[in-house]
């Protein structure tokens, strides 16, 4: 039997800095460029994004700070753009990112 690694902390958020995920960690990667989840091939998530440059059913390309991020696919459908964070669901068949 092995002994789990435990650590106590009155601050809650002072156990993440020990795994590098303290939120300035996050705040400090996010300056270096967008930060990008996919969910399979059904929905990504890019914080980052400026702006939309062209929007179809099965083209969708996205203005970065540095470039622009190209989705290709059919059914493509923004669910939500707040900020500079969107969300886009669909079937998504090529990512591909333009400098």
């Amino acid at each position: 039997m092995s002994k789990k690694f435990k650590f106590k902390s009155e601050k809650p958020k002072e156990k993440w800095k020990i795994f590098g995920c303290s939120e300035g960690d996050r705040e400090a990667k996010s300056l270096k460029g967008p930060h990008l989840e996919m969910f399979g091939n059904r929905e990504i998530t890019a914080e980052g994004c400026m702006g939309v440059f062209e929007y179809s059913d099965t083209y969708l390309k996205l203005k970065l700070p540095k470039g622009s991020l190209i989705l290709c696919g059919c059914n493509f459908d923004i669910i939500s753009f707040e900020g500079t964070t969107i969300t886009v669901r669909g079937v998504i068949t090529s990512v591909e990112f333009c400098v």
